[in-house]
This record gives C-alpha cells, structure tokens and sequence, in this order.
C-alpha cells in the first residue's frame, strides 16, 4: 500500500469531512464542555475537523503490488478508441495499475477544443510493456481500447511564408 496526493480535493468531499469530524468531536469529548459552551466547542470541532478533512480528502491510499524502483527509462504508448468522457485521471489510475505513469495526454481538435478520441501516455518502460499487453481491447465506457506502443514524434518542417 503506498500514499499519493492526487489533485487537490473538491470542496464537497473536504466539508462532508469536516462536518462529520466536527460532530464525532463535539460528541466524543465531552471534557471539554466543562469550560466550553456548546456553540464554542462545536465552532472548534468544525475548525479542527476541517483542517483534518482537508487533509484526509487529499490523501489516497493505493493497494497492489509494491513496484520496483523507476529505471528512469520511459516509454509512449499510443491509446485509440477513447471514448470522449474519459479523463486524464481515469488513464492515469488505469495504466497506473502496471507501472509510474509520467504524463497522460488526450489529444483534442484545436478548433472546437474536443477530444480526438485518442491519447499519449508516457510511462516507465517496464510497466509500460505490461500495460500494453493488458490494456490492448479493454472496455472502457463501452469501446475497447486500442493500445500500443507510440512512435517518436516527428519534427516538423519550419513552413516560413
């Protein structure tokens, strides 16, 4: 099990928190009500427990297999067939499973700013041998994932007018 802090979490998940520590507090310490009253103990509880909430709902705890040291070798893998709701997130978590991902890239249209329906991956090598060997037809949302592995990119010619 290892601990990543993926981006930053939503302001929903983090009051949730808040509210539920802040009334586990107001309950379960009950000492302190001696010399607090009831609005100051529980305006406390709702400070403490948002700091905390804020800190729990950034923290995710990842299961699998411990993986061996990053070689620093990277490989891009070529995905097609995305479906146009999948997200940055969702690849990274996906190939994730089989090694470090370094970058997720979901290629859009440069006028209209929509998804292509493909994406760039880059990753450890290792992992991302396995990856392709796992994730090749996939389903995810409903069409099977077309993964290989990606070409260099070419230079482009200088069009000077």
């Amino acid at each position: 099990m290892k601990l990543r802090l993926p981006a930053p979490a939503t302001f929903g998940t983090a009051l949730v928190l808040a509210v539920i520590l802040a009334l586990a507090g107001f309950f379960l310490f009950p000492l302190l009500a001696l010399e607090l009253t009831g609005g100051a103990l529980f305006a406390l509880g709702v400070a403490a427990g948002a700091a905390l909430a804020v800190i729990l709902a950034g923290l995710r705890l990842e299961t699998g297999p411990v993986r061996a040291r990053d070689s620093g070798e990277t490989r891009s893998i070529f995905v097609g067939n995305l479906a146009y709701r999948a997200s940055k997130e969702e690849l990274e978590q996906l190939f994730g499973q089989y090694g470090v991902v370094r970058s997720v890239r979901i290629m859009t249209d440069r006028m209209t700013r929509r998804p292509r329906g493909f994406g760039f991956i880059e990753m450890e090598a290792n992992g991302a041998l396995a990856a392709i060997k796992a994730l090749d037809g996939k389903d995810l949302h409903g069409r099977q994932l077309k993964v290989n592995e990606g070409n260099d990119r070419k230079p482009r010619e200088n069009q000077a007018a």
